[in-house]
């Protein structure tokens, strides 16, 4: 056995030096002997590299035959070329190499035994490396076929090594983040699917298959009371159940409304209007084109209308600043659209300089509206309907409203939706939930602290 181990070359020379440094791998196992050479594989061309697989020193020391266990074993030539495909470095060839491994028969019982490399997995040819470039790739924004077509592999190998991320992404059911966004968006099969993001450090909590509620309030309550009860604030649009999940799974969490759907409620409504009061007139006429020429300035804060710059308004044939021409539309409005318009200004008011007085002013108002339709909401105004719906909402809108928790929204969220239609875009859909899942994880934990706030708290 000692003469076998003698006659093994495990000495490098440059070209094995030269090309382990080319393409990153630094397998002793692994002898590159000859140069490089190009060939067409089955219709597609390669750049390879001729390598032997050896067994190590120590590896034949202390070899013991699989099957029966004998340690007495001889040399048995090499196994027939395979190739292992690598990361390539040269744009118009795919790279592998060319391997042969050293092979061993035992004495005793006549099998077989070959070498390995641990540039791969057992049986598979695609090595480590490429499988880490083909991660890697998937953090960018490009489709799983195109990063198939350009590593030489095939679709199915890239969702295989997007499969084997998911392990990274496991949810710690002894922590909870002090601060949480909901939100849902849609995904698979036209689904909606809930999101869960920390809100101080934007990294995704949870992606769920549905937004159901039993489906959210079975994941939550995984988690143990006291974990639950740690957390603080939990921001979400006006989706009414959210509301009645949060104070059950979170006690002492105060709940926020997105300041910006507060926002987008009373402006929908203000521009209905505004579209309903347009539509009074003539297409022709100058209080038409008021209204439909200058919609802008009539969503725009009062206080940031321009009241000194004049410029001639074709549609009105006159020299006018942007507040005479909102002014103008007004005098024109009925009653209705000129209680919005106020009650909007009001909240755009509350919104830039939250102070305790204003705040109180908009509770005023949202009180006073709920007295004035408390027999019938039927006949409210588009405005009134929207300042209703946060008359329901109360406490946690006058919660967004306060200093303390104005900088807790679900912008980041909104965000991250933003970026999962990119990627469902990019890809064409996806149909497998587990592959958008992965997917969305990989390109948005991207340089981002994961560290949950309840640890730093």
């Amino acid at each position: 056995m000692v003469s076998i181990m003698t006659s093994l070359n495990y000495t490098t020379n440059i070209i094995d030096s030269t090309v382990k440094s080319c393409l990153n791998c630094h397998d002793p196992h692994l002898i590159f002997d000859d140069e490089p050479y190009k060939d067409t594989l089955r219709g597609t061309k390669y750049l390879l590299f001729p390598a032997t697989i050896y067994f190590l020193p120590q590896e034949l020391a202390d070899f013991r035959c699989h099957n029966c266990g004998f340690t007495s074993f001889y040399r048995n030539g090499f196994t027939p070329m395979h190739l292992i495909k690598v990361p390539s470095v040269n744009s118009t060839y795919q790279t592998a190499i060319a391997a042969r491994s050293a092979r061993i028969r035992c004495r005793n019982c006549n099998s077989t035994c070959s070498a390995s490399s641990e540039l791969t997995d057992h049986g598979c040819q695609i090595s480590k490396l490429l499988k880490a470039k083909i991660a890697v790739r998937l953090r960018m924004d490009i489709s799983a076929k195109t990063i198939a077509f350009e590593e030489g592999v095939s679709a199915s190998t890239v969702n295989r090594t997007l499969d084997s991320t998911r392990c990274e992404f496991r949810n710690n059911f002894n922590f909870l983040p002090l601060h949480l966004c909901f939100d849902e968006f849609r995904g698979t099969h036209n689904t909606y699917h809930f999101i869960c993001l920390d809100a101080d450090n934007h990294a995704i909590q949870t992606i769920l298959p549905n937004r159901l509620k039993q489906t959210i309030f079975n994941y939550f309550m995984r988690f143990p009371a006291p974990v639950r009860s740690l957390v603080r604030t939990v921001s979400c649009d006006l989706n009414s159940y959210y509301v009645d999940l949060i104070k059950k799974l979170f006690p002492n969490a105060k709940i926020i409304i997105d300041r910006f759907h507060i926002v987008q409620m009373l402006n929908r409504a203000v521009n209905s209007m505004r579209t309903d009061l347009m539509n009074r007139f003539d297409n022709n006429s100058k209080n038409y084109k008021l209204f439909k020429r200058n919609w802008k300035l009539f969503l725009k804060r009062y206080d940031d209308l321009n009241c000194t710059y004049q410029f001639y308004e074709r549609s009105q044939r006159e020299w006018v600043t942007a507040e005479q021409l909102v002014n103008q539309g007004l005098q024109l409005a009925d009653q209705d659209f000129r209680k919005a318009y106020w009650d909007y200004q009001r909240l755009l008011e509350v919104i830039d300089d939250p102070t305790p007085s204003k705040i109180k002013i908009f509770k005023q108002c949202l009180t006073e509206v709920n007295q004035k339709y408390s027999g019938s909401r039927s006949e409210a105004s588009k405005a009134d309907k929207a300042l209703l719906t946060l008359y329901d909402n109360l406490i946690p809108v006058i919660t967004a409203l306060e200093p303390q928790y104005c900088h807790y929204t679900n912008g980041p969220l909104e965000g991250i939706n933003r970026k999962i239609k990119q990627i469902q875009r990019t890809a064409y859909d996806y149909r497998n939930f587990e592959h958008l899942k992965a997917r969305i994880y990989l390109q948005t934990y991207l340089g981002k602290d994961t560290r949950s706030s309840v640890r730093t708290a």
